[in-house]
């Protein structure tokens, strides 16, 4: 299957699979696997990731039978996660929930010293962000290559940030303490959701559960909940 009919196929449910589509149009692709109306994708940004469509038990398990010695999987859902834990030991899981911005929503426009991000903010950003154990800096480096990345400087140094990541989910907003409470978080994600629209996508974010401060902040602007989604790697 070619990318564009692939592309195609995942379209017909745009809204829950534009994860795996935006990953297909950014990396390469190695394999493509296929049962029923189930699709698996698997292709390398940081890792090697296996991504699955799929509304059937059925179909799932018999794809999983193709699935040996895979070890990292994006983007399952609530029942995937312990039919893929079942092929192997859990080394770790990465669990959020999945909202997206309305397409009709107007976006706010707030006034913010908003400056784009450089690949020399990339060692800054894993130093002071929140997600070390599940990213790295080579990977935020090519994440601001990719683009669309800003943030915000005071003081000499950069002191808030946010980014896309490999699947185009908005992501890494992260404001330092010191920072808080200046309305930056809402500027940028704001300026992000435009950027995101302007090249006809669907803007979306991933949150965990316990991030209730992001959780408000994302409603407040007007994103939808979707679902809860999960990473994890096998041993």
């Amino acid at each position: 299957m070619n990318q564009k009919e692939l592309v195609r196929k995942l379209r017909r449910d745009e809204k829950k699979n534009i994860n795996v589509i935006n990953f297909i149009e950014s990396y390469p692709v190695d394999r493509v696997d296929q049962v029923g109306d189930t699709i698996r994708v698997r292709g390398k940004s940081d890792h090697e990731w296996n991504y699955i469509s799929s509304n059937s038990k059925d179909e799932f398990r018999s794809l999983l039978g193709e699935l040996i010695n895979e070890k990292y999987f994006a983007i399952l859902e609530d029942w995937m996660v312990p039919l893929v834990e079942a092929e192997g030991t859990l080394d770790w899981k990465l669990s959020c929930i999945k909202f997206s911005y309305p397409e009709a929503k107007e976006v706010p426009v707030i006034n913010a010293p908003i400056t784009p991000l450089s690949i020399e903010d990339a060692e800054w950003i894993f130093r002071h962000g929140k997600y070390a154990n599940f990213t790295s800096t080579l990977y935020i480096r090519e994440m601001i290559q990719k683009g669309p990345a800003i943030g915000i400087r005071q003081d000499g140094h950069l002191v808030a940030w946010v980014m896309t990541h490999d699947d185009g989910a908005i992501g890494f907003l992260h404001v330092l303490p010191d920072y808080r409470s200046r309305g930056y978080a809402v500027a940028l994600t704001c300026e992000m959701i435009r950027r995101v629209k302007h090249v006809g996508k669907i803007p979306f974010v991933h949150i965990e559960e316990e991030n209730t401060s992001s959780i408000r902040l994302a409603k407040k602007l007007g994103f939808q909940e979707e679902r809860k989604v999960h990473w994890l790697k096998l041993k």
